[in-house]
């Protein structure tokens, strides 16, 4: 049955996103559920190093992979609060009857290879990897193995789940978006912007800046007309340098390219319209460690990722799914993306989800959101009654 649910709550939380790192118990005390075991699991040439949560009781048992959602990509890293969190995650699902893998990323904690920034695509070969590994363990019912993710984590799920119908037997989305990663990202900046009660000149500059961001990194550009635009109702100052760079930028080297980038955010990167543009948390961190011979290709991975849009593959998703959104999130169109949600797995042909929109709260939704883990529970007890 299809239902779309709204709970009566408010709360807002810490963004959390999560990593394995965690000391395990090897054995569970009278007062702990579970037990924890230390995993490795191959993807390409690497080793993934993982947490496995399971129940004291006999198996096999369905279970849940945990993917997480954006990593900093310059330093591959989690906190510790955000560790806690899908720690916190893997052993309260223990107690519907699951067994639960959180994993590190490759070259993060004791997982092999190189940290940085990863495509949808490949995030999604990760979480396959993971899955797998679940699949060929004879505790676990190979039929039965889902994946959790918040965040942009859900969109990796939901593309594992139209690319292998047949192995992932369900997701579960925390904050996802439903529209695609361009649109999130610019609606994130005007979202944050309009909430911080900056002008509409400084709301302007910001989303402007935005799109422009966008652009740089794409091969085909596509908003340079409604950024000249609003560029012209703005004025001079130094988006037009950043315009011409993107749309006009002669015969430069994509490392000189970089390097013109780079000086053009550093002026604005302390501006106070352009504090959700995230410069410099986010952006020049990355830019700055990029080696030079690297943008060329960098520059094809991230424009694929920025195009990505959930109808190509949510229009293919067909276990059941279980959607939270938090209605006033700043971070992605929760009323957009729930509704397409809607519109997307109806037109699969999915007669098995639930969408859940929970009223006054934001983006970060946990344990301790009123009335998620009630809803959560019911559903994975539920998911395989019989």
């Amino acid at each position: 049955m299809n239902k779309k649910i709204c709970l009566s709550i408010s709360l807002l939380l810490i963004l959390t996103t999560a990593c394995a790192g965690s000391t395990p118990s090897p054995t569970p005390s009278n007062s702990r559920p579970w037990i924890e075991e230390e995993v490795t699991f191959s993807f390409g040439s690497n080793e993934l190093y993982g947490i496995l949560t399971l129940p004291t009781g006999q198996g096999p048992y369905p279970a849940t992979v945990i993917v997480s959602g954006s990593v900093n990509p310059s330093t591959g890293a989690r906190d510790g609060a955000s560790a806690q969190y899908h720690i916190s995650h893997a052993r309260k699902m223990v107690l519907s009857g699951f067994s639960v893998l959180r994993y590190d990323p490759p070259g993060v904690g004791r997982s092999t290879g190189e940290r940085g920034f990863e495509s949808l695509e490949r995030r999604t070969e990760e979480a396959v990897a993971a899955l797998q590994y679940l699949q060929s363990r004879p505790d676990v019912r190979p039929d039965r193995v889902g994946l959790w993710a918040d965040s942009q984590g859900a969109w990796v799920i939901a593309m594992a789940a139209a690319a292998l119908p047949q192995d992932v037997a369900f997701i579960i989305s925390v904050s996802g978006s439903g529209v695609s990663v361009v649109e999130q990202q610019i609606y994130s900046i005007e979202a944050q912007s309009k909430a911080a009660r900056m002008s509409e000149e400084e709301i302007a500059k910001a989303v402007l800046v935005g799109r422009l961001l966008v652009d740089w990194q794409l091969a085909d550009p596509v908003y340079r007309q409604v950024n000249e635009a609003d560029a012209r109702a703005l004025g001079d100052g130094p988006w037009t340098s950043f315009l011409a760079l993107v749309y006009e930028p002669g015969e430069i080297t994509p490392a000189e390219g970089l390097q013109k980038g780079i000086e053009i955010l550093k002026s604005i990167q302390d501006e106070p319209w352009a504090r959700f543009l995230y410069l410099r948390q986010l952006y020049m961190p990355q830019l700055e460690s990029t080696p030079p011979e690297q943008v060329a290709a960098l520059r094809v991975v991230v424009g694929q990722t920025l195009l990505n849009d959930p109808e190509e593959y949510l229009t293919r998703v067909r276990c059941p799914v279980l959607a939270f959104f938090g209605e006033d999130d700043l971070l992605q169109p929760t009323a957009k993306s729930a509704a397409l949600y809607e519109q997307y797995l109806t037109g699969a042909g999915n007669e098995n989800y639930k969408i859940v929109v929970i009223p006054g709260v934001g983006h970060s939704i946990g344990l301790s959101t009123p009335g998620y883990w009630e809803a959560l529970s019911d559903w994975l007890d539920h998911l395989y009654s019989e």
